[in-house]
């Protein structure tokens, strides 16, 4: 029962803004790099939840582009977000 809540749609949402907003919190700088193994590291450490890294990754791609966020140049896809704008991040 429990894994079909984080298999869902809004309950992957919900995960993935929380560890982001985790990232942000502990970072010192502007800006975070937002990549997939990031957040699932911080969802595995954090809450003990084991979501594959390519689920997460899609899901990123998408909030990426509903966001108008930057690509970085590297072979794993990461994305760069300004902590100030983390309030209008639209995950849907």
């Amino acid at each position: 029962m429990e894994k079909e809540k984080y298999n869902s749609k809004i309950g992957l949402a919900k995960l993935i803004k929380r560890a982001i907003e985790l990232l942000c919190e502990k970072n010192f700088s502007e800006v975070v790099v937002l990549s997939s193994y990031k957040i699932s590291s911080i969802l595995n450490d954090n809450f003990g939840i084991n979501i594959k890294a390519d689920k997460i990754g899609r899901f990123l791609s998408n909030l990426a582009k509903r966001n108008d966020l930057k690509r970085l140049n590297t072979n794993i896809p990461k994305y760069k977000l300004h902590i100030s704008h983390l309030t209008n991040l639209k995950f849907f």
